[in-house]
């Protein structure tokens, strides 16, 4: 008779001529009565900085699957600079940007996430799982633990520089 949903907020709006995004958390609880289920109370709370930077670990693994290339023009820093899990080359935000257009990711799962927050920078560290086809069809399986590196500026999270090793 009673039930919870739990569920995260995500709103961009621009301000100022510049994009801000909230993120919060909220709870409802709910109470099924003869007329259907009713909302008895609500409850919700900004997320702290670690957690709003674990929550843009998975939207980019989102974005990476929907090929939502908008993301990382967003999300990227100007002065990004990635590192290969592949090669070890070195790239520019639209660099990364275009590498990634190369191929097609059709699984992305996260793992082992740690996240420390001091002032305006963010470093999260974890193993992401991902399966696809390379550019040439070719179908590809790896394991790859990254350090990625978050700087906040004029009020927002953005991704300031990514690393990766494939790991066996």
């Amino acid at each position: 008779n009673t039930a919870t949903i739990t569920h995260r907020n995500v709103v961009t709006e621009s301000v100022d001529g510049k994009e801000r995004t909230a993120y919060t958390r909220s709870v409802h609880m709910l109470e099924k009565r003869s007329d259907g289920w009713k909302v008895v109370s609500n409850a919700g709370h900004p997320l702290t900085d670690g957690a709003i930077l674990l929550y843009m670990e998975r939207e980019w693994n989102d974005a990476d699957l929907k090929r939502d290339y908008a993301w990382h023009e967003r999300t990227y820093a100007d002065d990004f600079s990635g590192i290969s899990s592949r090669t070890g080359a070195l790239s520019t935000k639209a660099e990364d940007i275009a590498s990634a257009k190369k191929g097609t990711l059709e699984f992305a799962v996260l793992s082992d996430l740690d996240v420390r927050v001091e002032g305006s920078n963010g470093v999260v560290t974890g193993i992401n799982h991902v399966t696809g086809k390379d550019d040439k069809g070719a179908s590809f399986d790896r394991k790859i633990r990254f350090t990625d590196t978050f700087v906040k500026r004029d009020g927002r999270w953005m991704v300031w520089a990514t690393q990766g090793t494939d790991i066996k």
